[in-house]
Parts: structure tokens; sequence; C-alpha cells
């Protein structure tokens, strides 16, 4: 794979289960390491660089956000902790995530259970996203985050996503096409390999794997 991501933009990857979309995405952390090849970020190889400072710079939204059995304030908090308690709460107000901390009798106070097992997929889904505004990380990757979400909850979420990721050099894994249409460049993958590069309507005139993705979700629909 040979790919050039675009900085300070939404940059998408599609294709099937098991294609490689994934492994793609987390060889940017280093959570796994290469067997061959490079990755560099504005000409730097990655593994040039201190790793901790190299993870600063990113944030990662999935669909199985990791809760602590603590409160919700040290939830947040977590992903830098020498913010200030303002910044957590403007985090919040960001992610969508005061919506429900509001409504808890105990607030930012509320304790979230065993990786969050008090909150919903969708209320956990704000938390992480709250994380990823306190960070202010450089690089964003979303690895299908509202994939097992309701349509009104998913609406909440991509609307927190979309403040994000303005400006961010943003990487979104998504299995729903209407979540990046709007990406300015696509990479479809097949059997581990880029098989067609392009904007939404490019690739619908050039991909069938592309294309048929889109007929079997959006014509339907």
């Amino acid at each position: 794979i040979n790919i050039n991501i675009e900085g300070g933009k939404i940059n998408a990857i599609v294709g099937l289960s098991g294609a490689g979309k994934s492994t793609l995405l987390n060889l940017i952390p280093r959570i796994y390491d290469k067997s061959s090849g490079d990755i560099t970020i504005d000409d730097q190889s990655i593994y040039d660089v201190n790793l901790a400072s190299l993870r600063n710079e990113i944030s990662v939204v999935d669909q199985n956000t990791t809760l602590f059995d603590d409160t919700i304030f040290n939830n947040i908090i977590y992903a830098k902790p020498d913010a200030k308690q303002e910044e957590v709460f403007e985090a919040s107000k960001l992610s969508m995530s005061e919506d429900f901390i509001k409504n808890l009798e105990q607030g930012f106070d509320t304790l979230v259970g065993e990786n969050g097992t008090r909150l919903s997929g969708g209320e956990k889904q704000r938390i992480s996203i709250a994380r990823a505004f306190l960070r202010k990380s450089k690089i964003i990757l979303l690895d299908e985050p509202t994939s097992s979400l309701d349509s009104e909850t998913e609406n909440k979420i991509q609307s927190a996503l979309k403040k994000l990721t303005e400006n961010k050099t943003t990487i979104v894994i998504a299995h729903r096409l209407s979540t990046i249409q709007s990406a300015s460049k696509i990479f479809v993958i097949d059997n581990g390999s880029v098989v067609s590069i392009g904007t939404h309507e490019e690739l619908l005139n050039s991909s069938n794997i592309y294309t048929n993705f889109y007929n079997k979700q959006i014509k339907i629909n």
C-alpha cells in the first residue's frame, strides 16, 4: 500500500470487513509496527520520533470506547491529566456529552461502572469524543464511530465529529457511506490493497466496489 493522506482534510477508507482498514489505521499510532516500508508525517518517519510524542498528536475515536470504573469527569480528563476543570466542561459541551451528563443525578461525579456499563453506547462514544476535544490533537482517527448507534444518536455524534475534525488531518473508516460523502479523498481497500482512490463522485464513476456499496446503502434507504 502506498497512499498520501491530505493534511487538514477528511480522508476516508472503505472496504469489506477483513479488507485491512483497521490494520492500516492502527499502523499510524504504532499499535502495530511495520514489517517493511515506512510511514511519514510531514516527511518525518514515525519510527524516528518518541512514541509518546507521536501519540500525543493523535486522537482515536472508535466503536469500542474504553472507560474506567470512575467518574465521568475523571474519564474525560484522562485524555489530558493537567487540563483545567473549565477545559473538561468545554470538551463535554463540544462533544454534546453535556446533554446527558446534566440529566444524571450526580452529573460529572457519576460513576460509570466497569467499562462504562451504566452508560449507553452513544453516551460512551460522546465521552470518547470529549477526550479528543480535550487533547486538541492534530490527527484524528475515526474507526466506524457510529456503526452500532440508532439514527437519532448517530446524528448527534456526527454533529460533534464535524466540529472535532474541522481543519484537522482526519482518517475515517466508515461502513455507512453517508458519513464520508464529503471526504476530500476516499481510499477503497480490497484484500489488503488500495484498488481505487477518488472523491465520492469520482468513485461512483470508476469503482465497481464503491458503486456496489453505494447502491446497497443509499438507494435502498
